[in-house]
């Protein structure tokens, strides 16, 4: 090493030591991350210590898992949470062993009994924590239901980005406000509202890049395009299920650089089921209830509003880089950047998925072919934290839908 280098390796060694700097740096990563080791042990994170919502009241939750420190393989965590309107408890316990972190090769179990909050993505919230209660979207009726969920999922990689796994679910729902209840729908063998299923997923991802953090990763792209494809098969007779269906999608997704337009992000995605089945096991398009923005859903959506059995989709954003921001000088200096995102889906539903699910009072609607449409704009890498999104409900034009055509949103993010 040169002498620059070695003064960059003694300075970091020197902090490395230093316990004030020590002291704020897991301070900082505590607020941010919602975290905590103290030893082998992780807690949290905080956010979900306190939240409420019209159906449980106040809620709290308390997470613990192990970290790498415990165990370099082995993976646990639980959680426990309680309602005090409803006076349930509520749960979940996971396990996964890590058998290469190189090639990414994992066998994970979890049992959960909780609500269903929709889907889920490791880097995303759930709902149920202290953000979600302040800033829930007003004059949107709550929808509730209790999920029971047992998995248990292998995963392997290949040195030649291709992936492939096999998950086995069994889900067992119970409808609890402004959803259909098990009773309006044929009564069967089994239960109403349970299923068995089983997926195979291919992906192929070549010369991906990931960042690591204790037993989970999230992905930071390729320079090439991301296929994922998954073919699910539910069973009848196990676990009191009495459904046969299938189940096929797939997405294509890819950052593209425009320079010097910065870059493009895009997500293409289809689907289909067949057979006939409850809503919960048909595709629930993802809304947002939130003011937090989610780039995983249709943002003002919202959830149960649309059942499909067939879709096509696609996600799009471009980011400019500083745009117009580079003539005003005090955005230009705060490194400001500007960006368009457009969002649709089109879909059906077939007639006998119609007349089961379409029950009772509850407004489930159908696209019936015609195109879901959301547009927006904002503001990112604000203090290299922040973003604002601008969103437009653009299509279908529906008369019914007098309020939530427009809407602000906010989120935050480590920026560079």
């Amino acid at each position: 090493m040169n002498k620059n280098e070695q003064a960059v390796y003694k300075v970091l060694d020197t902090l490395e030591k230093n316990p004030t700097y020590r002291r704020y740096r897991t301070t900082v990563n505590f607020l941010t991350t919602g975290t905590k080791d103290i030893g082998n042990i992780r807690i949290g994170p905080w956010y979900y210590w306190l939240s409420g919502n019209g159906y449980e009241g106040n809620r709290v939750r308390f997470d613990i898992s192990t970290n790498k420190g415990f165990n370099k393989h082995l993976y646990l965590h639980t959680y426990m949470a309680y309602g005090f309107g409803d006076k349930r408890m509520k749960g979940r316990l996971e396990g996964r062993y890590l058998f290469n972190s190189k090639l990414w090769t994992y066998l994970h179990f979890s049992y959960r009994d909780d609500f269903d909050y929709g889907q889920v993505y490791f880097d995303q919230m759930s709902t149920d924590n202290i953000f979600a209660t302040w800033f829930r979207r007003p004059n949107i009726p709550n929808k509730f239901q209790r999920a029971e969920e047992k998995k248990l999922e292998f995963y392997k990689e290949t040195n030649k980005g291709i992936g492939f796994g096999i998950t086995l679910t069994g889900k067992e729902f119970e409808a609890l406000q402004n959803l259909p209840d098990a009773s309006l729908f044929p009564k069967t063998d089994g239960h109403s509202f349970n299923s068995f299923e089983a997926t195979v997923k291919l992906r192929y991802a070549f010369a991906e890049r990931f960042i690591e953090e204790n037993f989970y990763r999230t992905s930071l792209g390729s320079e090439y395009p991301i296929v994922d494809v998954r073919y699910t098969h539910g069973f009848p007779k196990i676990m009191k299920s009495n459904y046969t269906y299938d189940k096929i999608e797939a997405s294509v997704s890819d950052y593209v650089k425009l320079p010097p337009y910065g870059t493009l992000y895009y997500n293409l995605f289809a689907g289909k089921v067949y057979g006939t089945i409850p809503y919960q096991f048909l595709e629930i398009l993802p809304g947002n209830e939130l003011y937090y923005y989610n780039r995983y859903a249709f943002n003002l959506m919202k959830r149960f509003e649309f059942l499909t059995d067939q879709y096509t989709g696609f996600n799009i954003e471009h980011n400019i880089g500083s745009g117009l921001f580079r003539y005003i000088p005090l955005t230009r200096k705060m490194k400001f950047r500007q960006f368009y995102s457009v969002k649709g889906i089109t879909g059906s539903l077939t007639d006998e998925n119609r007349q089961l699910n379409f029950v009772g009072n509850y407004p489930f609607k159908s696209l019936d072919k015609n195109l879901y449409l959301e547009v927006g704009t904002g503001v990112d890498n604000i203090f290299k934290f922040f973003r604002v999104d601008l969103v437009w409900r653009a299509l279908p034009k529906d008369e019914s839908v007098k309020t939530g055509k427009f809407g602000i949103f906010g989120s935050f993010r480590i920026s560079f």
